[in-house]
């Protein structure tokens, strides 16, 4: 294989690291909002650069090998410094904008914080909310966000936050279906009812691991990449739905069938890059809402475990 010695392009460093990250082109290529195409072109581009194999391709997943691990620590080096400069160049020009993106998960976002969006203007009129439906920290780091509201994922070292409440999980169904289902005692009994299950896009979701290890997977009658499609599906009778006690407590036609042990716990967090977090309008998203979630802590608790 001919090596190139010519520069390297950031775009496929950041591509290396997605698929690594991820485990697969496909998944790399749907966190960095480009096509397997792409992805694949990159990696062949850096491949003939270097001249050397950088993934190890097997049904399980794709491994970085390890002559080519050193990508990974140059790239994270790449983006410290990034975020550096990015966070220089917010502070001199935060007195000539001060809008604010906001990465958020779907069910979060139509189901909790956009009814709260009144009031964070009314209180911060100099702030322009622009929400960002994603389910990944990846735009945090890239500076594609300046803020992020996420369940499940500590931060890390990379990012910097506060874990504001925990929200727990349970089966649901129509109240018509629960009438007819009468008291279950197993889980065994309720997949004879039909689960709704998590797609490929929520794998690492808690509480699509927890479902993937408890419940047989020929009960699963279909699967859904967004919270807000399986509750649409719930409601329409297709299946039970393990869905988040503040979204399936607040659809009038549903009712919680069975809790789970523990609720299926996962910690919400509000996070930020080191560099934006002394913004003011970073600051002041972490007051107004930090403040929000502590408040309806018994919301995401939910109606099931509230005895």
């Amino acid at each position: 294989m001919q090596k190139d010695t010519g520069r390297l392009d950031y775009h496929l460093m950041q591509t290396v690291q997605a698929v690594a990250t991820t485990g697969s082109p496909v998944l790399g290529a749907r966190q960095l909002g480009i096509s397997v195409t792409t992805v694949y072109r990159h990696l062949e581009t850096l491949e003939g650069s270097l001249g050397v194999q950088i993934f190890d391709r097997h049904h399980k997943g794709w491994t970085i090998r390890k002559d080519a691990s050193p990508l990974l620590s140059a790239g994270k080096e790449i983006e410290k410094l990034l975020r550096r400069a990015l966070g220089e160049i917010r502070d001199v020009a935060e007195p000539r904008s001060l809008r604010l993106q906001i990465a958020i998960s779907e069910d979060l976002a139509n189901h909790y914080i956009v009814p709260l969006l009144r009031d964070f203007i009314r209180y911060n009129d100099n702030i322009q909310p622009e929400l960002m439906i994603s389910s990944n920290f990846t735009d945090l780091v890239q500076g594609d966000a300046d803020v992020a509201i996420r369940p499940h994922v500590d931060p890390g070292d990379i990012l910097v936050g506060r874990r504001v409440c925990s929200m727990k999980h349970a089966f649901y169904a129509t109240k018509a279906k629960a009438r007819r289902m009468g008291n279950l005692s197993s889980l065994a009994e309720l997949e004879d009812y039909g689960i709704c299950g998590y797609g490929a896009a929520l794998k690492e979701y808690t509480a699509a691991q927890w479902l993937g290890y408890h419940v047989n997977p020929d009960s699963i009658v279909a699967r859904f990449d967004c919270t807000s499609t399986m509750t649409r599906a719930v409601v329409e009778g297709v299946g039970i739905g393990l869905l988040p006690c503040f979204v399936g407590d607040r659809v009038s036609s549903l009712t919680a069938v069975m809790p789970v042990e523990d609720g299926v716990p996962i910690d919400i967090w509000l996070v930020t890059a080191a560099a934006n977090k002394k913004r003011p309008a970073v600051m002041s998203f972490f007051k107004f809402f930090a403040a929000a979630f502590r408040a309806d802590k018994n919301l995401f608790t939910g109606a099931p475990y509230s005895k």
